[in-house]
């Protein structure tokens, strides 16, 4: 009994480092100038903008 409970410790203790984490990485993505806005910023330098409509 007493090796499940540390078992069930163990599973519970890494699901809350899991979602933990899980928050951090979020609100660095979200955040003002965060990776999101970085990432756009990047693809948005990557493509060329077309300014003549035709779509090629």
């Amino acid at each position: 009994m007493t090796k499940l409970f540390a078992i069930i410790m163990c599973i519970v203790f890494t699901l809350g480092i899991v979602v933990a984490s899980m928050s951090e990485i979020n609100e660095s993505i979200v955040k003002e100038n965060g990776l999101r806005d970085k990432a756009v910023t990047w693809i948005d330098q990557a493509i060329p903008n077309n300014s003549n409509g035709s779509g090629k």
